[in-house]
């Protein structure tokens, strides 16, 4: 007689039915996002290329406005006090030198903030960071509605 103590293995009972296993369902979702991806890898290529050159003409386009405006700017600020002391313009010609001086400080802040997230929209875009792309979703709406503020109404 033996006195072995190891424990003996029973077999898992066999369930009668047949089933789908997990892996075969989870295979087959991940073949269908697969599948997905390569039929729409072309319009997601052209739209990422599209916003990589929305992002570069925005960025010279801040930079040309930057270029004039800061140039409009500083002739303003320049000639704004001498005006002021000399009685040379109308009233109304001064206040609107002065409104152009105003607004074109409030044109430069937010062609300086667009230009910032232009830069950095598209090095999100070339780099395919998903993330930075999120954040400026919203940067991007601000400066939309900074120039809308800004510009009059017509």
């Amino acid at each position: 007689m033996s006195t072995s103590t190891s424990a003996r293995v029973v077999p898992a009972a066999r369930s009668s039915k047949s089933f789908t296993p997990f892996s075969d369902q989870l295979t087959k979702s991940l073949q269908d996002v697969s599948r997905t991806i390569d039929q729409n890898k072309a319009t997601m290529d052209a739209v990422q290329e599209l916003g990589i050159n929305l992002a570069q003409t925005v960025g010279v386009l801040s930079a040309s406005v930057l270029k004039y405006a800061n140039l409009v700017n500083t002739i303003l600020d320049s000639i704004l006090p001498i005006i002021e002391k000399l009685p040379i313009l109308p009233l109304k010609t001064q206040q609107f030198l002065k409104d152009l001086n105003t607004f074109a400080d409030k044109f430069l802040a937010t062609a300086q903030n667009a230009q910032k997230i232009s830069n950095s929209v598209e090095t999100g875009l070339v780099a395919g960071d998903i993330n930075a792309l999120k954040t400026h979703t919203a940067d991007l709406k601000k400066v939309v509605s900074s120039v809308k503020a800004i510009l009059p109404d017509k």
